[in-house]
């Protein structure tokens, strides 16, 4: 073998191992990150979404909810609770649909929860307007 190809055979295989070493350092970094160095969007998009409930802009505050519960696995009670003012949310905009279903989400998460009188008479209005009257749904 001339000793041309040996040099470019010992480069490639050089360049190869030193490939192979950067990803193997970078999977090792991956799986043993400390969890608590790793950054965590989900409670800032719950903060969010609350403030923009506050402030009335309904729509954007029920994107950053399920965006919130997208992001992360939440215990039942958070997502009853999230779930809950996602349902409200959709209740004050008149989507009875979309209210019954994020109702039902809080209910499954946990249904024993306390559920408001008021809730239910406005999950009746809405359907009322909405001309769906369903004794089967809440």
């Amino acid at each position: 073998m001339s000793s041309k190809l040996k040099i470019f055979v010992i480069g490639l295989t050089f360049l190869t191992v030193m490939a192979f070493g950067i990803f193997i350092a970078m999977f090792i970094k991956k799986m043993f990150l400390n969890k608590s160095e790793s950054p965590h969007w989900g409670p800032q998009l719950l903060t969010i979404a609350e403030e923009l409930k506050d402030r009335g802009l309904k729509t954007q505050a029920i994107e950053q909810y399920e965006n919130y519960l997208a992001s992360q696995e939440v215990d039942l009670a958070t997502r009853s609770r999230v779930s809950s003012n996602i349902s409200e949310l959709y209740l004050e905009l008149g989507h009875c649909d979309q209210a019954i279903l994020w109702y039902l989400h809080a209910k499954a998460a946990q249904p024993k929860a306390p559920r408001s009188e008021e809730s239910e008479s406005q999950f009746q209005e809405c359907r009322k307007r909405s001309g769906t009257s369903n004794k089967s749904q809440p």
